[in-house]
């Protein structure tokens, strides 16, 4: 199991930053927001997020390369690794 120090920093800023700017949004906490989004939602984020970070994009350009990515993620995206993700997110909104 992937352990959240093993998980890339780049990608996991990069969708902490999404979800903390949808959650202001829609005037929830982070929390609510990680909560409301599906294993297989989060997944596709993460994959999307991976992806981009390849690329060495940051900022806007990131959120925008890591958008179209998600798009395509692979319907095998929803890994064991995503629980580990989804508890990354969570430790760092506390």
């Amino acid at each position: 199991m992937t352990t959240t120090t093993q998980l890339p920093q780049a990608p996991l800023t990069g969708l902490r930053d999404y979800l903390l700017a949808l959650a202001a949004d829609e005037d929830k906490t982070p929390m609510a927001e990680l909560d409301g989004i599906s294993d297989s939602v989060l997944a596709a984020y993460w994959h999307g997020y991976v992806e981009a970070s390849k690329s060495g994009h940051t900022g806007q350009e990131l959120h925008i390369a890591a958008f179209g990515a998600s798009l395509f993620a692979p319907l095998s995206a929803v890994c064991a690794e995503i629980s580990t993700v989804r508890a990354a997110l969570a430790q760092s909104f506390q």
